[in-house]
């Protein structure tokens, strides 16, 4: 009966063991996609509230601009042996990232008190050599939240959503959203070098026509959506639908309307509007668009 009550015993044990692992197992799994989901998923949303159009300005990057200025201040005299000019940055600095830090609920975490205190404790020292060490410290710790969550922020801030544009297709006269209105721009471009490949000069001329004009609008209404100043007056492109591209499709345009297109010339100079324009303009802006698209499609997986 004690070996069978032992045995008993054992086996309790064991289970607890195992169940105990399991739940450091899950604990352990559960945190990792906490972390997964920080890195993948957008901003905060309390950080709205800092940011147009909820804000008349960007309230939080001026904040942060006025917690830079004191820790480069502190670089700056440490370098020109002004420790009067040190100590005052430091006590500016010091307000303001207690300011910052109580800003975004979720991000308290990432203020920690250490490294500033530690700074502090160096600068009262007086001692250049404990200084700098304790300053790369402190940038660490701005360092892994910018890594983060800088370009996040800029993305979601900066860049205005596609998704919000409305756009009158001068081929159909119809409205179309701005994602209809580019795969219908990129069929009509594509459409050129099928048809002429299939020994259909009309259809590819026709083709030509639509792109062209579809760029134009592109180019000369819709881009200035976004490409404004602060008083809404337009700011000129140097590039992507500048004067010189829409040169480079006039020649496309005139290659096309030869008696007999030279297929060579027409592929020259398709491939270098799908490069220097499509392709270099892709590059710029598709990145927070497509960022902006992930977190909405995937907004139930980052809550």
């Amino acid at each position: 009966m004690k070996r069978f009550s032992f045995i008993g015993f054992l086996a309790i044990i064991t289970l607890f063991l195992i169940v105990l692992a399991m739940a450091s197992c899950s604990s352990n799994q559960q945190s990792e996609v906490d972390q997964l989901k920080q890195i993948a998923g957008p901003p905060p949303t309390s950080l709205e509230q800092y940011f147009p159009p909820k804000a008349q300005a960007p309230v939080y990057l001026i904040e942060m601009f006025n917690l830079a200025g004191p820790l480069e201040g502190i670089g700056v005299d440490l370098q020109e042996q002004d420790m009067a000019g040190v100590k005052t940055n430091f006590q500016a600095f010091q307000t303001q990232y207690s300011k910052v830090s109580k800003m975004v609920p979720e991000w308290t975490s990432r203020f920690p008190e250490d490294p500033v205190t530690a700074l502090g404790k160096a600068i009262d020292s007086g001692n250049q050599a404990q200084i700098g060490p304790a300053m790369g410290k402190v940038g660490e710790v701005c360092g892994s939240c910018h890594l983060i969550y800088q370009v996040k922020v800029q993305q979601q801030y900066h860049w205005k959503n596609f998704d919000d544009i409305e756009i009158t297709d001068p081929v159909t006269a119809q409205s179309m959203s701005f994602g209809d209105y580019m795969t219908a721009m990129a069929g009509a471009y594509s459409g050129i070098a099928i048809d002429l490949q299939e020994g259909q000069i009309d259809n590819a001329r026709k083709n030509f026509q639509a792109f062209n004009a579809r760029f134009d609008t592109l180019a000369t209404d819709t881009c200035k959506e976004c490409h404004v100043d602060p008083s809404g007056k337009e700011i000129p492109r140097k590039y992507f639908v500048d004067d010189s591209m829409k040169a480079l499709i006039n020649q496309l345009g005139q290659a096309l309307a030869a008696p007999a297109p030279d297929a060579q010339s027409i592929q020259q100079l398709s491939g270098a509007i799908g490069n220097d324009a499509c392709l270099n303009c892709h590059l710029v802006h598709l990145p927070a668009q497509n960022a902006k698209d992930t977190w909405e499609n995937f907004a139930d997986l980052f809550k």
